[in-house]
């Protein structure tokens, strides 16, 4: 079973009119008859040939759009001094090639018949042309179409490449978890996706944002965390009028081989490579350092304070497009040094001060400022010696200062302390650099060791790139601390699910369920983690009555694994026409989610509603996913219900195969070699089960009444029974 589905021919799509529109234009022109103008229409849709139409046209194909039924709407029509032809499309979307600029007279002698047999051509050559342009493998666009987007007018975009590994051994299994990411990019991502080969994906966003493209990325990571991925990669940069497409998707893979060093699940966009010298806390040029270094050559201690004009300036800028700076000189004693960095800040350095002098020096200097100049400046300062902090340090710690006073009012005076690495270390944590946030983090918690916010930053850091155990011993390192802390509870148990601890993971959520801080903060991913880890231990009513809460509280959410959960609860607390609506809204969202396809095949098989529909969908989650023994177990057990005990027996032998001990399957094989006579394997099965130290209670209390059945068969005394 190495491939997922064979690959379907896939007709003309209504995002290749917004794509490939120049190679099929051009296709068109030598189709047609006479020179002609050509433009793709597509009904209450952004299409940038549109640009290309008139108003006045607009207004025609709209108003005849709306009058005419839909098999008028699927031949091709003459307009005045247009001419359309319908595009049917794989999607039943509305899309028309329209020709225009063509004298009237020739438009009204084309005949009926010969306007269809056009249409037809024309839609013939489009789907070869789209084959050109796309993967075979997951029929999605390849790299020289996203070089044909690319190569149009930007129309402030964002360019995602997103690197998915999925945490399989095998090739084939690699294959198929690629497809699933294939379908289930489909379902986060509105506009067309590209498959660059190898696991790798390309989305052109409208969006230029930054804070924007970040939240989608960091919302991405989590989905495809979610779904077993072994690591997860996301590089974004906006695009430039002036790049060409090959400087464009070179800057990508730059940004995305620096995601990759940042961790398993990390980001990073074009800041990174075009914005250097503009970070927060980037060094100034190379002469001030060194003109620092000599004034501070020899000291034991000094200040360093940096003051930031930059709202002020910006203020002035709109009034005058003035840039200069206050002489600083004329307000400072002759033994500081003043430096000045760009148009909006300088430093000053306070040979031989200690901390209490640099603190009263820079409050004394906002006073004076804002006396002299009526200008509020930030001011962060910072001392050395300090601890962990070299002297070239100091000039970043000044910068994360100025960082720290921004959460203030204007003119704040902000000493560097733990509370500001807190703060640079979200911001590099926001970036997507997760391991110079866990630096920042632990220098803080060097100067503040027991610091609750550090603590529960670090662990969250620590988290992201998969360091599991040391992240769960800052968020407990919290709750010594503070027992009711919501966020360290939550995060403790996101940790412990994914070390197999699943009790305390439980304890962890039912405690920050019951938090005060729920009600505010409530995410859905803890009713999420929480639901699932319920129906693992077969807590089937209460992940119910949790995702229910959810749904009065918040309403229907959009993520499909919710229902798929949902269905799951349903399933088992045994109410099924109610596990089946959410199986279906399940698959309504993400049609290939292999988990949801086969519980749905087992309900139908069990309430009767057509056992070749269900087997099918049991047929194709295991075929989407056949490293997973649950989709064999649920096939069998339809099979069992139907009757067809052997092939039944088959299947549970292939998922034993794949998970030996899971003692559901275990059962199920027992109960079939009782029905299939050989009483013997039976009585070993359940026996097995009884014996097992991790089987529950009903799990043996089934397996014992087996082997009672048994012996009331054989009239043989069976030890473990008659000891039970």
């Amino acid at each position: 079973m190495f491939f997922n589905d064979p690959v379907c021919e896939q007709g003309f799509q209504a995002d290749d009119g917004l794509i490939l529109f120049q190679p099929l234009l051009l296709e068109v022109e030598e189709i047609l008859p006479v020179p002609a103008s050509t433009g793709f229409w597509i009904h209450d849709s952004v299409c940038p040939s549109e640009q290309t139409f008139t108003p006045d046209q607009l207004e025609k194909l709209t108003t005849w759009f709306t009058a005419a039924d839909k098999e008028t709407a699927r031949i091709p029509v003459i307009l005045e001094d247009m001419l359309v032809i319908p595009l049917v499309t794989a999607q039943d979307d509305e899309v028309f090639l329209v020709v225009f600029d063509v004298d009237p007279a020739v438009l009204h002698k084309m005949a009926a018949e010969w306007l269809i047999e056009l249409q037809e051509k024309i839609i013939q050559r489009f789907c070869r042309i789209r084959q050109i342009y796309t993967d075979p493998d997951t029929e999605l666009y390849n790299r020289r179409a996203l070089t044909v987007l690319l190569s149009t007018e930007p129309c402030q975009k964002t360019l995602f490449f997103i690197a998915t590994v999925p945490a399989t051994r095998t090739l084939a299994g690699g294959f198929q978890k690629t497809h699933q990411v294939n379908a289930l990019l489909r379902t986060l991502i509105d506009e067309p996706l590209f498959s660059l080969g190898q696991g790798l994906f390309a989305a052109v966003r409208h969006i230029n944002q930054r804070a924007a493209c970040l939240d989608f990325s960091h919302r991405l990571i989590t989905r495809l965390k979610r779904e077993g991925l072994r690591k997860v990669h996301i590089g974004f940069s906006s695009l430039p009028q002036n790049d060409t497409p090959q400087e464009i998707l070179h800057k990508c893979q730059l940004l995305l081989a620096e995601a990759e060093r940042r961790g398993p699940y990390s980001l990073c966009d074009d800041a990174f490579l075009v914005r250097k010298e503009q970070h927060p806390f980037a060094l100034p040029a190379p002469h001030i350092i060194r003109g620092l270094q000599k004034k501070w050559r020899g000291l034991d201690q000094f200040g360093l304070l940096l003051v930031s004009f930059a709202q002020e300036q910006e203020k002035e800028q709109e009034k005058t497009q003035s840039s200069r700076l206050p002489d600083l000189s004329t307000i400072l004693p002759d033994t500081n040094s003043w430096y000045a960095i760009n148009n909006k800040e300088q430093l000053i350095l306070l040979p031989d001060q200690d901390v209490q002098q640099t603190s009263l020096q820079a409050k004394q200097l906002s006073q004076d400022i804002a006396k002299k100049y009526d200008v509020l400046a930030a001011i962060g300062f910072c001392q050395w010696p300090s601890v962990g902090t070299s002297k070239v340090d100091c000039i970043r710690s000044c910068r994360k200062a100025i960082l720290h006073a921004s959460f203030y009012e204007k003119g704040a005076v902000v000493a560097f302390d733990a509370l500001s690495y807190n703060i640079s270390g979200d911001l590099y944590f926001d970036e997507g650099d997760y391991k110079q946030a866990i630096r920042e983090y632990k220098a803080g918690l060097q100067i503040s060791p027991h610091d609750v916010n550090l603590l529960n930053s670090l662990g969250v850091a620590l988290a992201e790139i998969n360091r599991h155990r040391e992240a769960e011993s800052c968020f407990s390192q919290v709750l010594q601390t503070e027992p009711k802390n919501y966020m360290a509870l939550i995060n403790k148990g996101m940790s412990c699910r994914l070390l197999g601890k699943s009790a305390e993971a439980v304890a962890c959520f039912e405690q920050g369920l019951g938090c005060n801080e729920h009600e505010q903060q409530a995410s859905i991913e803890i009713y999420l983690q929480l639901g699932k880890l319920y129906c693992v231990e077969e807590k089937f009513t209460q992940a119910v009555c949790l995702l229910k809460e959810w749904k009065k509280k918040k309403g229907e959410p959009s993520e499909f694994i919710f229902f798929r959960l949902l269905g799951e609860a349903f399933m088992g607390a045994g109410e099924h026409h109610e596990a089946i609506k959410a199986l279906q809204r399940s698959l309504q969202i993400y049609p290939q989610n292999a988990a949801s396809q086969s519980m749905l095949g087992l309900l139908y098989v069990l309430e009767g509603q057509g056992a070749e529909v269900g087997l099918s969908l049991c047929d194709r989650a295991i075929t989407t996913e056949s490293g997973d023994a649950r989709h064999l177990y649920r096939r069998a057990k339809a099979l069992h219900h139907l009757g067809r005990r052997t092939e039944a027996l088959d299947n549970v032998k292939a998922a034993l195969k794949l998970q030996r001990n899971n003692e559901q399957t275990l059962l199920l094989r027992a109960i079939l070699y009782e029905e299939l006579g050989s009483l013997r394997r039976a009585q070993q099965g359940f026996q097995r089960i009884v014996s097992m130290k991790k089987s529950t209670e009903k799990r043996k209390k089934e397996a014992l009444a087996g082997l009672a059945r048994i012996e009331a068969q054989t009239h043989i005394s069976s030890p473990s029974s008659s000891q039970s």
